[in-house]
Order: structure tokens, then sequence, then C-alpha cells
């Protein structure tokens, strides 16, 4: 994510699914830059981010316990027919010029996409990672109270 408004949107769906947390991988937007905090109203804190280079985090993926899915348009797999409750997820998802990088995507235990009808061939990287991150939490989010 290379971009304030880029980071501000994915990281309330963050927050509103109830994940984890974040990791940034390589190159990105400082997640605590004064535009950033401003642009996501204060979200930024609610999630815990963490940073990490492309080699510290491939070297981190390989004790993840769980499925670790990245969306990529080399996908064959739909989003909506994978098993997401089986334990711990980890969502990679690449920007919104280059996509996922390669490296990252070769680490996924599933590359995933997102069937769409229209000419385009991608969305923007909040919606997509709204979608991913509401399928991938469907079974823990109800409505009222806890």
């Amino acid at each position: 994510v290379d971009q304030v408004r880029l980071l501000d949107r994915p990281h309330a769906v963050v927050d509103a699914v109830g994940a984890k947390g974040v990791i940034l991988v390589g190159d990105t937007t400082d997640p605590f830059a004064v535009e950033t905090v401003r642009a996501t109203m204060g979200s930024i804190f609610a999630v815990p981010v963490a940073r990490a280079t492309p080699e510290a985090f491939l070297a981190w993926r390989k004790g993840f316990p769980g499925l670790v899915a990245g969306t990529h348009l080399k996908g064959a797999v739909d989003y909506r027919s994978v098993d997401f409750t089986r334990g711990p997820v980890l969502l990679l998802m690449g920007n919104e010029q280059q996509g996922l990088p390669d490296s990252l995507a070769e680490s996924c235990d599933r590359l995933l996409r997102i069937p769409q009808a229209g000419r385009a061939d991608s969305l923007n990287l909040a919606v997509a990672t709204g979608i991913m991150l509401f399928e991938i939490r469907r079974g823990a989010l109800k409505l009222g109270p806890d």
C-alpha cells in the first residue's frame, strides 16, 4: 500500500471484521504518518500494525500455522469455494497498480479470484479487501448483542 488513501479504507474494513492485525510488507505508506492517522479517523490504532521487509515476512510466513491465501489475477480458485473456518487465515493483498508481487504470490497456499462479469479485470484495494475479509469472517460475524 503506497498511498494514504489506499491504506485508510482497507484498514477500516480490517477493524470492522475483527481481524487480528495488519502486516505491511515492503515499501509502503507510513501507517502512523499524520496524513494516514487523519485519513483513517483513528482506526489505525484499533488494530495492531506491523511492518516487514519481504524477506522477513517470507521467513515469518514459514511458521504460520494456517491457510495463506492471496488474491491474484492468475488465481484459479473462486474465493467463495474455500473453507475459511478450519483455522487461522492470512490474507495477502497486492497494491492497485501491480497486484501481489510474485515472491508473495508464490508463498500462498491458495491464489484466489473474485469473479467479475464486467470488463474490468480487478477491483480497487478497499473493495477487494472488503469482499475477501467479510467472506473469511462470515461465520464469526453476527448481528445483535454479543
